[in-house]
């Protein structure tokens, strides 16, 4: 949850999250990626340190952009995401190809959009459902041992308890 001050109050704001955002997050933790700014400008530093600060916290999981997309610059002023992935063999939009990855994580995990989930219950379904959550997880092109590794090794620090 993000602490906003608003007035002599504080307003708790609970984090909404991309399924696949908190993966992303739990693999740059276990692949020790340096948690810095991106170049796009989005959130992604900012909401893996609330992560690290406080698991316990709730999410609500969605398939739309989330709290990382919102300052991003290849966010549109339709809320969508005008990125395109060029990696892929044949080019794709970013949106289309998050959205459907995250309706099959959700699927999977027999889980509704827009559920409300503290990250950490998060994070043990994924640890209960390590393989086949990696199958679905890994990008074309990219290497599955470290999506893998990275997985396993940021669960196994963030389910220290």
């Amino acid at each position: 949850m993000l602490d906003r001050p608003c007035g002599r109050k504080r307003i708790i704001i609970m984090l909404k999250l991309r399924p696949h955002h908190i993966i992303d997050i739990v693999r740059n933790i276990g692949n020790d990626r340096e948690n810095k700014p991106h170049e796009y400008g989005h959130n992604q530093h900012i909401i893996t340190n609330s992560i690290l600060d406080n698991i316990n916290q709730k999410c609500i999981l969605v398939i739309e952009n989330d709290d990382i997309c919102g300052p991003c610059i290849h966010l549109s002023a339709n809320n969508l995401c005008d990125d395109i992935l060029h990696q892929l063999d044949f080019p794709k939009s970013k949106q289309e190809y998050n959205d459907n990855l995250d309706k099959s994580i959700l699927n999977f995990l027999n889980i509704k959009p827009g559920s409300v989930i503290t990250i950490i219950e998060y994070l043990k379904l994924i640890d209960a459902n390590i393989d086949p959550i990696i199958d679905i997880c890994t990008h074309p092109k990219e290497i599955k041992e470290y999506r893998r590794n990275g997985i396993v090794n940021g669960l196994k620090l963030l389910l220290k308890n």
